[in-house]
């Protein structure tokens, strides 16, 4: 599963599902700008970027 958070040398973003919901992270913190409609027109406020990793755990749901 890969996995998306923003980074910027003032915050880190939890590790969100989609790079959409990365960016909407960075631009909630105010750490970046959207200069359009998609995630590439994003304008960073702070030098900073999206990263990604390939995460191998299984998840696992609890029980009660």
């Amino acid at each position: 599963m890969r996995r998306y958070r923003y980074r910027t040398a003032v915050l880190t973003g939890p590790w969100r599902d989609s790079e959409e919901e990365a960016v909407r992270d960075a631009v909630k913190a105010r750490q970046a700008e959207l200069g359009g409609d998609s995630p590439s027109d994003l304008r960073w406020i702070v030098p900073g970027g999206i990263e990604d990793r390939v995460s191998e755990e299984k998840s696992s749901k609890l029980k009660n």
